[in-house]
């Protein structure tokens, strides 16, 4: 069982800011291989924001999701290249045939944990 959570916690500690103790949107930007910018958009916040005040609370509630979910999809394929690709590019039909980043982006960050929690049980998706 300890086995399976050792993709998130390499993620987890990947992103983490060391001074402030959070997550760093440029880590999770590079684990995710978009640009800052991209990013900033995704999570509707300012660019400048996002690179010079990144601990800000609003910039880490809205960050967190995304990490949460990446995350999860790491639990079922550990190549975090190939997870981030899956996050970004691949339409799922049971979600709107939108990607898991659009899903998360339009605040259904439960839906996205739920179709990879059924993933993860067996079922297809």
């Amino acid at each position: 069982m300890q086995e399976s959570h050792k993709p998130m916690d390499r993620m987890e500690s990947a992103l983490q800011n060391e001074e402030a103790k959070s997550m760093c949107p440029a880590s999770f930007a590079r684990a995710l291989r978009i640009s800052e910018a991209a990013l900033a958009e995704v999570l509707g916040v300012e660019l400048d924001t996002l690179q010079r005040r990144s601990g800000d609370p609003q910039v880490q509630e809205r960050l967190k999701p995304f990490v949460s979910v990446l995350t999860q999809l790491l639990m079922l394929q550990s190549d975090v290249g190939l997870a981030a690709g899956h996050m970004k590019a691949t339409p799922i039909r049971l979600l709107g045939h939108r990607t898991l980043l659009e899903v998360v982006r339009d605040g259904e960050a439960a839906k996205a944990m739920r179709y990879l929690q059924t993933l993860s049980s067996g079922q297809n998706g």
